[in-house]
């Protein structure tokens, strides 16, 4: 088996969803200024959500605020490895299996390594890790599926619980079939990559 994980941000609004930052208006010299000029904050509050995937399923997220644009190595070890380890003893307890972590920094410092070793987690090393191939890694299709789900209809939020709420509550609907079956075409992805090169997959 193989287990993957990535973090993403989410933000109260639904601007950062590809479609959404723009207005339609059938009369654009009339439009309000306030729609056409909406003013944005240099750095717009939001939440992180980290999460492991396999065919047999979805962790536990960890929902939460970080520092910096992205998790850091404490925030990582602390809060979203044990979501990792927990998803292991409970879907591949006896199975065969690595994981591939996502190719952050902080996925790969000493203090991280030590972890995944004192654990008995193991985890594709660094150097055999590839770094540009989004699509071989269904976790980044998953967070784009997501988002559509978190923001339809141009859902917002107010506050931080909301925020929180609506992740939580749009995990539950995830379909666990589409999961697995982005999951399961993994190893197959991989091989194309090793026989034919990393743009074979496009």
């Amino acid at each position: 088996f193989i287990i993957v994980d990535d973090e993403k941000y989410f933000t109260f609004l639904s601007e950062e969803t590809p479609g959404n930052a723009g207005f339609y208006s059938s009369n654009k010299e009339n439009t309000p200024d306030e729609v056409k000029f909406k003013s944005k904050q240099k750095f717009e509050p939001k939440m992180l959500a980290c999460l492991s995937l396999s065919s047999k399923g979805i962790s536990t997220p960890f929902i939460g605020t970080t520092k910096g644009p992205a998790v850091n190595i404490d925030a990582y070890i602390r809060k979203c490895l044990p979501k990792l380890l927990k998803f292991i003893e409970k879907h591949h307890l006896g199975d065969k299996y690595i994981f591939w972590p996502d190719f952050a920094s902080s996925h790969y410092t000493n203090k991280t390594s030590a972890w995944f070793n004192e654990q008995k987690v193991p985890f594709v090393p660094k150097f055999a890790n590839p770094p540009n191939v989004p699509k071989a890694r269904p976790i980044e299709d998953f967070w784009s599926i997501f988002a559509d789900k978190m923001y339809s209809e141009g859902w917002t939020a107010i506050n931080q619980e909301q925020l929180v709420n609506r992740i939580n509550s749009q995990l539950k609907k995830i379909d666990l079939d589409t999961v697995q079956a982005m999951m399961e075409g993994i190893r197959k992805k991989l091989r194309k990559i090793e026989d034919k090169g990393p743009f074979s997959i496009l």
